[in-house]
């Protein structure tokens, strides 16, 4: 599905550096097509448009089956309700909206991915 897959390694430990990194690649790659989504809506490219929030999704999707509840706590469930959102906000893009949409959804996920390297650095 994805070349990040952090929910195959949902009975690891998140403090484990090798997760830690494959989950702030996947913020990587999907900031990435946040922002090749957004190009691809100013120049009317749809189709790569869509290419890259299907993408985004899935990697949303990954690690959202990825959290662990059990060990994650409220710290999984928040992150369960923001990925859910994220999810949310990309099924109703709309044209008119599609920029302001996609620069929150890159705000959003360099947020979370600066929390993650900061958990790396922490390790």
């Amino acid at each position: 599905m994805t070349t990040c897959s952090p929910a195959a390694c949902q009975t690891s430990d998140a403090s484990n550096p090798d997760i830690v990194h494959l989950i702030v690649r996947c913020y990587g790659a999907m900031i990435q097509d946040f922002h090749d989504a957004k190009r691809a809506h100013a120049e009317g490219n749809e189709d790569f448009l869509m290419d890259r929030v299907r993408h985004a999704q899935d990697l949303l999707t990954e690690l959202l089956i990825g959290l662990d509840y059990e060990r994650g706590g409220e710290i999984a469930v928040n992150l369960g309700k923001i990925y859910n959102y994220m999810l949310r906000e990309l099924i109703g893009l709309r044209h008119l909206k599609a920029q302001e949409t996609l620069d929150r959804m890159i705000s959003m996920a360099e947020n979370l991915q600066e929390a993650w390297v900061q958990v790396a650095n922490a390790a």
